[in-house]
């Protein structure tokens, strides 16, 4: 079995020298391309994000968001957005930009957040909210009228100048007196940057950083795999994308690649990139890629047969198939809440005052505003709200609804001789309720959405065993002000530590119910306390001008170490007898930000057992497919799929669910 994607030269690509990237689709235009194919020659963070950033189809807002107010043409040296841009010019030859530093450009929103984490100075992203909060004539369109987009350092007198390039929504269109430079649609000026408001030491502090380690280092093979990772993840939320599995990548496209974007490509095919990275920011049928390609030979690694992935099936292995503990007592609770909460219906009407202003705090929201600032500093998705007010998650139409996908996983599964237990992962808006609002009464359930109850009760009645994760969430919510930990982060979709804590504790004693559990043979793992920064993923999804009130806040995570040799644990071993797979959930602790530390590192310090994880940064629903290609070899050593997704992605999820097997 092949493990690992190879990094090489592709012959016959000729590349400009010390530009952050060459685009490699000959026929790419911005605003109607499907694909950039990006090829980076040395690979700093600095390239990397360069080569993610800009021009970017993936990035394009799509709103219905214009000004209703008429402005009149501006002169372009007055648009300085209140004084944050000095010497304003709307082409970049009349800038002081040397050929050299014309070279060395620097995208704006990858460069800001990681500088948080370098300098703890925000007054930069400040002034780039000032420029994408300037609203013009109209201030309630949501959607910025323009946003920096790119920076250059350019020195001037033994100083270091911040110019940057400020670029115009597409629909902005009064500014006919500014020049479209480059032609890709967008109008563009440049200007440099008032930073009288940055200490000086600050400031230079800043400057080392880019200059020292943002532009200078190469990354290594380790380093660009986090890099896209946290890449993909970043922009899973709004952008729904995944990194597509290398094994199926080596030779890009391949036939079932959308048919335009096949077309787009006029028969050019990409050998072993870093990475294709799929995004369906529009809808499931609209697939935009980015394929990254690294021209760095000390990176290359070299693809290796893995002779004891090609296993011999254990006839004598047999999946379990008695009721567990955790079955019944899922089937109990099911029956408990409908005898004390009244029939669906009727248990829903009971929390008809909560939705009912839980709509009206959402209508004061635009509908392009994904991210929803509750109380005392708790920030929301608005994406699970449609989830938790939803109704009769199992009527659903076939490709929305997950019962019958998820039957013919599991009868998959069991071909297989092997068990499947399905997690679905509260919302944090279930659970955190009181901090979306004052203004949003209590409900009267505190379990508020009994349709969400109810599929889960589908589910298991279809004999797909769940681990019901709600009730244990709300109790544990109630305890919170005796922990040092909410279950949530505050400013982030997913859990804390103690979410994880929760949630292995609950996997890992069900698996030790497990009549095969006790044959396996055990191995020990040490917990190492830690801690990381994270700026969490809802607060790129805030108006411009409210998100440099959120910084990133301090993460207490627990490590998983291999006691053998302390090494960080790792999910990627696979022959362990158990297979987590899943979205994001799976993910975060694990494979971004502090790794070593999620749901899948615990579950096998818990029992013992390895566990291997397969995570979709675009979505549970989308998970089955990638992790059996992946891994079908070695399903004969396979005792339990784990499939874990986010609760809300159990209704009306936007792509829908991939038909499995096809």
């Amino acid at each position: 079995m092949i493990k690992k994607v190879l990094l090489v030269l592709l012959s016959g690509m000729v590349t400009v020298s010390g530009k952050p990237y060459n685009e490699l689709n000959t026929s790419f235009k911005r605003s109607k391309s499907r694909v950039t194919v990006r090829k980076i020659e040395r690979p700093t963070l600095a390239n990397l994000d360069f080569a993610a950033y800009d021009k970017n189809p993936i990035l394009a807002e799509v709103t219905e968001g214009k000004p209703r107010k008429k402005v009149s043409s501006v002169a372009v040296e007055s648009i300085t957005f209140d004084n944050t841009l000095f010497h304003i010019k709307d082409n970049m030859n009349e800038t002081p930009l040397t050929a050299a530093e014309r070279e060395e450009p620097l995208a704006w929103k990858p460069l800001i957040r990681k500088l948080w984490n370098a300098v703890k100075d925000d007054r930069l992203q400040q002034l780039g909210s000032k420029v994408a909060s300037y609203k013009w004539s109209d201030p309630d369109v949501f959607i910025p009228y323009q946003e920096i987009t790119t920076v250059y350092l350019h020195e001037e007198n033994n100083q270091t100048e911040l110019w940057v390039k400020v670029e115009f929504s597409e629909w902005v269109s009064f500014l006919k007196n500014i020049q479209d430079e480059d032609r890709d649609g967008l109008r563009e000026i440049y200007g440099m940057l008032d930073v009288s408001s940055i200490h000086k030491d600050s400031l230079q502090k800043s400057i080392n950083w880019i200059r020292n380690e943002y532009t200078n280092r190469t990354l290594n093979h380790e380093e660009m795999t986090d890099w896209i990772t946290d890449l993909a993840s970043y922009w899973y939320p709004t952008k729904n994308t995944d990194i597509l599995d290398p094994a199926e990548t080596r030779l890009w496209p391949v036939a079932s690649t959308h048919k335009k974007v096949l077309r787009e490509l006029r028969g050019q095919k990409f050998e072993n990139p870093l990475a294709v990275v799929e995004g369906k920011p529009v809808s499931a049928d609209k697939p935009i890629y980015n394929v990254y390609i690294v021209d760095t030979e000390k990176n290359i690694e070299k693809i290796a047969d893995d002779p004891a992935a090609e296993k011999k099936r254990d006839a004598l292995k047999c999946m379990d198939t008695l009721l567990s503990e955790n079955y019944r007592k899922n089937s109990d609770r099911f029956k408990l809440e409908i005898s004390q909460y009244g029939s669906h219906e009727e248990w829903y009407r009971k929390n008809s005052a909560f939705f009912d202003a839980t709509s009206k705090w959402l209508a004061s929201f635009p509908a392009e505003q994904m991210g929803l600032e509750g109380t005392d500093g708790w920030l929301f998705f608005r994406k699970s709200f449609e989830y938790m007010t939803g109704k009769n998650f199992s009527l659903q139409a076939p490709e929305k609804n997950p019962i019958p996908h998820l039957i013919d996983f599991n009868n998959y599964l069991k071909s297989q001789n092997v068990n499947l237990l399905f997690v679905a992962v509260p919302n944090k808006e279930e659970v955190y309720h009181d901090k979306i609002s004052k203004s949003i009464p209590s409900p009267s359930v505190s379990i508020i959405n009994p349709y969400s109850r109810k599929i889960l009760e589908d589910i298991q009645n279809a004999g797909i065993e769940v681990i019901d994760l709600l009730p244990h969430f709300l109790e544990a919510r109630e305890d919170d002000s005796a922990s040092d930990e909410n279950v949530y982060q505050f400013h982030d979709t997913h859990w804390t530590s103690r979410g994880i804590q929760i949630a292995a504790d609950l996997i890992a004693g069900r698996i030790k119910e497990y009549t095969w559990y006790n044959g396996i043979g055990k191995k020990t793992y040490t917990v190492k306390d830690t801690s990381f920064e994270r700026e969490g993923d809802i607060v790129s999804r805030l108006p411009e001008k409210n998100q440099s009130k959120y910084q990133d806040l301090k993460i207490k995570a627990q490590q998983i170490y291999n006691q053998d040799d302390s090494t960080l644990y790792k999910g990627n071993n696979s022959d362990a007898p158990v297979m987590l797979i899943g979205d994001s959930f799976t993910g975060v602790f694990e494979s971004v930000d502090c790794k070593g530390a999620g749901v899948g590192a615990h579950i096998a310090q818990k029992t013992g057992i390895p566990v291997e994880i397969v995570t979709s940064w675009g979505g549970g629903p989308m998970v089955r497919k990638k992790a059996m290609r992946y891994r079908e070899k070695n399903l004969p050593g396979k005792r339990l799929v784990i499939y874990m997704m986010v609760a809300r992605d159990l209704f009306n999820y936007a792509q829908n669910w991939e038909k499995f097997p096809e």
